[in-house]
């Protein structure tokens, strides 16, 4: 196997395989909740954040709005050197790498979604303490159009163009693929491990096809643990930023159980949960900005 092509930006060192174990296949996946319908559900709270900021500062002396200031441009440059070290050659941040090679089979629509997801990934990352190095693979035609009308292009994240697979690009062993219909269940994250999330909106029409994509060159696949610890929960396909959150919460609690709520709150519960009788499906969905 080769090493990796140059890229815009390092990546980590050769890796071990991440643990997984065994479990049956997931049961058929329900939508998933709007993300452009969320990302508008938000706007009245960050209207509201940017006018208490005003009262806030027209409140101050000068004084105090000069310190206010001085040091909010002080945690600014404090992030920007945080996230310099994430894609410096040398990091050993754990790396997240999200496949974008399935616009094909995805209209206009879906990829709009697709960029807004990418979108609230990238500021989920920002705001750990510890962010993932996010790798982009295969953002082509209007999705890299959209991802540079949201200023992609100055985002600290790492870019991987023109890859027909991922194995050109990372060695088959440093890779564990994320897809609802794995057989098997991700038990620990390891970080020396690349984990990669299929870029596909409305997946309930795509089904396996994470699955394919990682079994056609001999990648280890694994799901997410949420039947094992949400058992109720119906739907168990997600939205990519989702599972970067899901994955941002087990790095930081180190609890799937605890990982899953958090970022997964009455999302896709069953109700009542009788054979016999209808099922609500409860779409609240928390999306980090």
């Amino acid at each position: 196997m080769e090493s990796q092509p140059p890229a815009t930006t390092a990546r980590g060192q050769q890796q071990h395989e991440a643990p997984v174990m065994t479990a049956p296949l997931a049961p058929p996946p329900c939508d998933q909740p709007s993300v452009e319908a969320a990302l508008k559900a938000k706007r009245p709270a960050r209207e509201r954040q940017r006018k208490e900021r005003f009262a806030l500062l027209h409140s101050m002396t000068a004084d105090e709005r000069r310190r206010f200031l001085v040091e909010e441009d002080a945690q600014k440059e404090q992030l920007l050197r945080k996230l310099e070290r994430v894609v410096a050659p040398d990091s050993t941040s754990q790396r997240i790498a999200i496949d974008l090679s399935f616009d094909h089979i995805m209209n206009e629509k879906e990829i709009r979604s697709l960029a807004n997801q990418l979108k609230i990934s990238y500021g989920i990352v920002k705001q750990m303490h510890e962010p993932f190095q996010l790798i982009f693979c295969n953002a082509n035609g209007s999705l890299q159009r959209l991802l540079e009308g949201f200023g992609a292009d100055h985002w600290f994240i790492q870019w991987r163009h023109n890859v027909d697979s991922l194995d050109e690009v990372f060695q088959s062993s440093e890779l564990v693929y994320l897809s609802p219909d794995s057989p098997n269940v991700l038990s620990s994250m390891d970080p020396k491990k690349t984990y990669v999330i299929g870029g596909i909106v409305d997946k309930s029409r795509k089904k396996g096809a994470t699955l394919n994509a990682a079994t056609q060159v001999g990648i280890t696949t694994a799901r997410l643990p949420i039947r094992e610890h949400i058992p109720e929960r119906l739907d168990h396909i997600l939205n990519v930023n989702t599972v970067v959150e899901v994955l941002q919460n087990f790095q930081e609690l180190g609890d799937w159980q605890q990982a899953l709520e958090k970022a997964l709150p009455q999302q896709a519960v069953m109700v009542d949960a009788s054979p016999t009788e209808d099922v609500e499906l409860l779409w609240m969905e928390e999306l980090a900005l």
